[in-house]
């Protein structure tokens, strides 16, 4: 039944892959509370932090989504007492296997997103405390060899699922772009010496804003300081050629997303990032945007859904956030609960999943769409829940 459903989804993308609708690959929302009550580690699951509500994520791939970002914090994911490594919380990895296998069973694509700002051993006031990883002038830190050593057995853990999608690290910030580039480079390796063929996400700098990542992002000035990402980013390389880069954009006066006015800076401040994504032959997903309630918020939404569908550079896009904790969070969408369930969700984002139909469902998460044809549609089946075409 699993079969003959992806089959169709597969076929379905492929034959429309040459169909002139818009090149949005992906597109969904983050699941947000796997990361949730940071102050109280390990937590109770239930309580203070949940992945998924079952019914919620049925409901947004009745809507058509094909795509779930699912925060994870690497303190319970890697205890303190035992360090950012190889050594994982079965218990916790246990809960978060349960929802990417209920995403990913369901013919979705599941985001792994480390949702921690490149720091790593104190995550009780993010996105600021911890040790930022690969800090040599900070005896606390992590290493960016602790990092890499996780992400080799984390992505281990999910090498035989093809729907999987590996973000290094949730809005590094305020540290030099140099140090973010090297464990960006030792994350992506460490992944790919697993055997690991699925798409990587690469964060930038200054909380991998797309509207800056042409500019400083901050005033430090140790090992080349906040270099703008442009510059520095363009120097990572994957064996797997399977990678974007991993962009947030927010819509309030200071781009922060805790404002519920709007400007209308956007889509126009992601002109420069667009340039440079198609000037360097790359493409970028924007894992996290949102915007309040108001007709200025909902024009400047729509604005930017067009501008990514009408460049094909922009592959994805998962808006923030749904996630089954978030009681009256303003720029929740959880399905009937949420503060933005009947308005940006109806309104403003449901209209521009329909008209992605039908989306992929299934075969290795990748960074551009497949070509067109027979061959595409082969390639498609070949990833799909371990199906390999002879």
């Amino acid at each position: 039944m699993v079969f003959s459903r992806l089959m169709r989804w597969s076929f379905a993308s492929a034959v429309w892959a040459g169909g002139g609708w818009a090149e949005i690959l992906y597109a969904g929302v983050n699941s947000a509370g796997g990361e949730f009550a940071q102050q109280n580690l390990p937590g109770t699951f239930g309580v203070d932090w949940q992945f998924i509500n079952e019914s919620a994520i049925d409901f947004f791939f009745e809507q058509g989504v094909n795509t779930i970002r699912l925060p994870f914090l690497l303190e319970r994911m890697c205890p303190i007492e035992t360090g950012l490594g190889s050594t994982i919380d079965e218990s916790y990895l246990s809960e978060f296997q349960k929802a990417v296998n209920y995403i990913t069973l369901k013919g979705g694509y599941a985001i792994l997103d480390a949702h921690n700002y490149m720091r790593y051993n104190d995550p009780s006031m993010q996105p600021f405390s911890g040790s930022i990883i690969g800090n040599t002038s900070d005896p606390r830190a992590a290493t960016t060899e602790q990092l890499a050593s996780f992400w080799s057995a984390l992505s281990s853990r999910f090498l035989s699922n093809p729907n999987v999608i590996f973000g290094l690290m949730n809005e590094p910030h305020t540290m030099p772009t140099s140090l973010v580039f090297l464990n960006n480079q030792a994350s992506i390796d460490a992944i790919r010496e697993t055997g690991a063929e699925q798409l990587i996400l690469v964060p930038g700098n200054g909380f991998t804003g797309g509207h800056r990542w042409l500019n400083t992002t901050c005033d430090i000035e140790e090992d080349g300081g906040c270099t703008p990402n442009s510059e520095v980013m363009i120097n990572i390389e994957d064996p797997a050629q399977n990678f974007a880069f991993d962009m947030h954009l927010y819509f309030d006066n200071d781009t922060s997303g805790t404002h519920e006015e709007c400007t209308t800076a956007a889509p126009d401040n992601l002109i420069p990032v667009t340039a440079w994504l198609a000037e360097n032959n790359y493409t970028a997903f924007l894992s996290e945007f949102g915007a309040g309630v108001t007709p200025t918020c909902h024009e400047t939404l729509n604005g930017t859904l067009k501008w990514l569908e009408d460049n094909e550079v922009w592959v994805g896009w998962t808006y923030w956030a749904a996630g089954p904790l978030w009681g009256d969070y303003f720029l929740s969408v959880e399905p009937g609960v949420g503060v933005q369930a009947n308005s940006t969700w109806p309104q403003v984002l449901e209209p521009h999943v329909e008209g992605y139909q039908p989306m992929q469902r299934c075969g290795v998460s990748g960074s551009r769409r497949e070509k067109e044809g027979v061959e595409g549609l082969i390639k498609a089946l070949e990833g799909c829940l371990g199906l390999k075409m002879l």
